[in-house]
């Protein structure tokens, strides 16, 4: 009997264990972040993280093996999604605990929060403050395709200095992209800014937005 449960916590803490080594390393852990936002092609992953697509096929065959991720087809292309809503539970507790325990992450964060030109606002009062003002999301489109806040119209980053007209300059302008780990709320900040705009970056995200909303419903 005493052989039965020690075998029986051995294989249930070495299933975990696999699973663990999904979210031990840095690479991977940003493949999950961009997963929490849409479902993506190696290629599209590559792209957003700046890997190879050799290294980018490395770390999804890790994810999937250790059942963070599935895989669908899509024509000539495999896309990657994460495995189930829990997942993105689990990387953003794991964002939030990291934010709240240690000074290393806070300090990188202020250092972001204090660049030129950048003005930031919470969560609370960017949802406060929606109906004066003009929300822009700086994601690509597929993230903003597959989920986005109410009322926000879509300019990614790349396409932003070439998309000013769009924009008012008689409203305060709040501008949001992946989450904290995300510095793109910053730089759109800061590229309107000085551009004559009053801009505020939001350094949370649309599920961050979603789930303050429930709360106060």
């Amino acid at each position: 009997m005493e052989n039965l449960s020690v075998n029986y916590k051995d294989e249930l803490y070495n299933s975990l264990a696999q699973l663990s080594r999904g979210i031990a390393s840095n690479r991977r852990l940003e493949i999950l972040d961009l997963l929490t936002q849409a479902s993506k092609s190696v290629e599209e992953i590559s792209k957003e993280t700046g890997m190879s697509i050799a290294n980018t096929s490395r770390h999804l065959q890790v994810l999937k093996d250790s059942h963070l991720v599935k895989t669908t087809r899509l024509g000539n292309r495999i896309i990657y999604r994460l495995a189930s809503s829990q997942i993105s539970d689990l990387i953003r507790l794991l964002i939030n605990v990291g934010e709240n325990s240690m000074s290393e992450m806070q300090h990188i964060e202020q250092q972001a929060d204090h660049i030129p030109d950048v003005k930031t606002v919470s969560l609370t009062e960017a949802q406060r403050m929606q109906k004066e003002t003009f929300l822009l999301d700086v994601r690509p489109q597929d993230e903003f395709a597959e989920n986005h806040v109410d009322g926000a119209i879509n300019i990614p980053l790349d396409q932003l200095s070439d998309s000013l007209s769009r924009l008012p300059k008689d409203q305060k302008i709040i501008v949001y992209c992946r989450g904290r780990l995300c510095v793109n709320a910053n730089s759109a900040a800061q590229i309107l800014n000085r551009a004559g705009f009053d801009a505020y970056s939001l350094n949370r995200s649309v599920l961050d937005w979603q789930d303050m909303s429930q709360i106060e419903d």
